[in-house]
């Protein structure tokens, strides 16, 4: 089902939203099945303003929370932690975040010292019998292999020692990946994510090496035995949406086509060097393109096929979870990021950036600082989000999108909620099984 983008463009409300028959509550984000004629009477009454929302809501026994104030914000013991291993890559993709890799700054690799200072705070801070996540990134972290073997071997003993259960991720672009290293993150169970950006063409467009040389046929031969593993590795493929490969079933397809049972696609909003962001009508391009990908992967998975195309598996579980959220993710509260200096951030994306600086390993997380940040961003304090429908469906976005570029994509995000609460719907009848595990 595609959906026309003007649709999402209707005036959204502060209490409520209808998709199709299911009505969304705004603040607690409870799901609802309506009759037709009561979807129609409930979008009448959202058009014409709360009095008639709050009536109507009132006729079918219900009411819409108000929006309170912004909680009180709570600081989590670091849970997860992003170690970035190498401020330095092999390729040069234009739209880096991480400004090809060094940050903005000259190609750093993590040392022992600070790898080793960072586990034993992380672990140090973790209850027994608790578990954390150590997540290696870059740059291209597989530049420093020895590092990651060396971190996982030294955090494994120091959990045992704290009964602290150690969890591993890799974000990498695939050129590096050895036999050996395949062997090592299956061993340890590792979270692998491939950066590809499409097929051959469209990949070694987005994604060239430092000469300008095409890097899929390399990735496509490193990955094999990432992909004879995958029973002990989980697998998957994230994909950078840009002006170039909007085509979003088609990027799907092509990467799927390589083994890949999982392909997740994200929207440059915010890049560094200005190069790749998506702006005004590619945003209703993606809303089309990603519509088409989910209608796609609904016939597949509703007749018992599997499909590759993460992002709506991903949206109805967070649906079903019925979760209402303050943030758009764990950043600052329970997960930070640490650069190869030392320094502590939000997140892996604010390595460098003041706006998310979080302490050093020097000092320690700075948990002031951590709490003003979430006191700032929670979505009761955002606007436009207080008057908006999906507000707690998501959390008022990426901290580091949101603060460099602003909110370009926000009829986007509604759009794709609209659709994702369709296809609940549609699931629920179809396959209701397919929710056993999501809750």
């Amino acid at each position: 089902m595609t959906l026309d983008f003007a649709e999402t463009e209707v005036r959204p409300s502060a209490l409520a939203h209808v998709a199709g028959d299911v009505l969304l509550m705004a603040e607690t984000a409870a799901i609802f099945g309506l009759s037709q004629d009561d979807a129609h009477r409930m979008q009448r009454a959202l058009l014409a303003g709360d009095a008639s929302t709050q009536e109507e809501l009132s006729r079918l026994g219900l009411d819409a929370p108000m929006q309170v104030g912004p909680p009180k914000v709570n600081v989590h013991p670091v849970r997860a932690l992003a170690l970035t291993v190498s401020q330095t890559c092999n390729l040069a993709c234009g739209y880096c975040y991480a400004a090809g890799g060094s940050f903005g700054g000259a190609d750093t690799r993590m040392g022992w010292d600070v790898a080793k200072r960072a586990i034993d705070q992380l672990i140090a801070g973790t209850v027994p019998g608790g578990g954390v996540k150590i997540a290696f990134m870059g740059g291209e972290p597989m530049v420093a292999r020895d590092l990651i073997r060396h971190s996982v071997a030294y955090a494994n003993e120091r959990g045992a020692t704290r009964a602290v259960q150690v969890g591993y991720s890799l974000t990498t672009n695939g050129t590096l990946i050895a036999p050996e290293d395949a062997e090592f993150f299956a061993r340890h169970r590792f979270a692998v994510t491939v950066s590809l950006d499409g097929g051959r063409e469209v990949n070694d467009r987005l994604r060239p090496d430092k000469v300008g040389k095409g890097s899929f046929d390399r990735v496509a031969q490193r990955i094999a035995p990432l992909l004879e593993r995958r029973d002990r590795i989980q697998l998957g493929a994230r994909v950078t949406v840009t002006p170039l490969n909007l085509d979003v079933p088609k990027v799907v397809d092509d990467i799927g086509a390589l083994g890949f049972a999982s392909v997740g696609v994200s929207p440059m909003i915010s890049s560094p060097t200005g190069k790749g962001s998506l702006a005004g009508q590619d945003f209703a391009r993606l809303l089309d393109a990603m519509t088409s990908c989910g209608d796609a992967w609904f016939d597949d998975v509703s007749a018992g096929r599997d499909h590759p195309f993460a992002n709506l598996a991903t949206v109805l579980g967070e649906l079903h979870r019925g979760q209402p959220r303050s943030h758009g993710c764990g950043a600052a509260r329970d997960y930070l990021a640490v650069d190869a200096e030392g320094a502590y951030s939000a997140c892996h994306r604010f390595v460098k950036d003041p706006l998310g600086a979080m302490g050093t390993l020097e000092s320690g997380a700075d948990d002031a600082a951590r709490a003003a940040f979430l006191d700032e961003r929670t979505v009761e304090r955002q606007t436009p989000c207080q008057s908006c429908w999906a507000r707690r469906l998501c959390g008022g976005g990426c901290h580091q999108e949101v603060l460099h570029a602003g909110r370009p994509a926000c009829d986007f995000v509604r759009g794709w909620l609209d659709y994702g609460l369709r296809s609940y719907k549609k699931m629920m009848v179809a396959r209701p099984d397919w929710f056993d595990d999501k809750a």
